[in-house]
This record gives structure tokens, sequence and C-alpha cells, in this order.
């Protein structure tokens, strides 16, 4: 479970930010990281990014001649980061991070 000071995959946070928080089921809150992009380097191609995501943000391309997630819908991205959790490469292939709110 994440704890205040970080968000849900474990980013360390600036204390003083207005950072956009979730609410889960129980009420309490958790902040959400939200895919930027993917690095194309780290990124396998396995696809495992493109099947749990909840808001379809992703999609398997030829990149150089090589096989990899490509964000196509940052938009849709629920923050709640099953893609960077799955994913098989060491702290994730794709880069997620938390959104400050809106003043």
């Amino acid at each position: 479970m994440p704890n205040k000071c970080c968000d849900v995959v474990g980013n360390k946070l600036e204390p003083n930010k207005n950072w956009f928080k979730s609410k889960k089921a129980d009420g309490g809150e958790w902040t959400p990281a939200f895919v930027e992009k993917v690095d194309w380097y780290k990124c396998i191609g396995c696809g495992m990014c493109v099947r749990v995501c909840l808001g379809n943000c992703y999609q398997l391309k030829r990149v150089n001649g090589k096989l990899v997630s490509v964000v196509v819908h940052p938009e849709n991205c629920y923050g709640d980061c099953h893609c960077h959790k799955i994913c098989p490469i060491e702290g994730g292939a794709m880069i997620c991070k938390p959104k400050l709110k809106d003043k």
C-alpha cells in the first residue's frame, strides 16, 4: 500500500505540492501516476501493458524495426500503474508521473 510520501509506483513526492489524489473504495486517498511515455530502449515488446491497461493507452508498434509499446492515448490513463507493475523490465519500461492539481 502506497504511503503519503510516494505515488502509486513509489516515486517520492515533494510534500508541499498540491498533488492530484484519487479515492479508494474504503475512502482512503492515493496518488496516481499517469503514463507519459515508454522507454523504447528498455521495452521488449511483450504486450503485457497493452493487455492490462484499463484505458487502452498502449499499442504495440514497430519503431526502427523493433516491436515496442507506444502510448497512443495518454489522456485515458487512470494512473493506477497496472502497466508499470506488470512490466517484466525491472523498474518498468514506461514513464509514469503524478500530476499537480490545477489552481
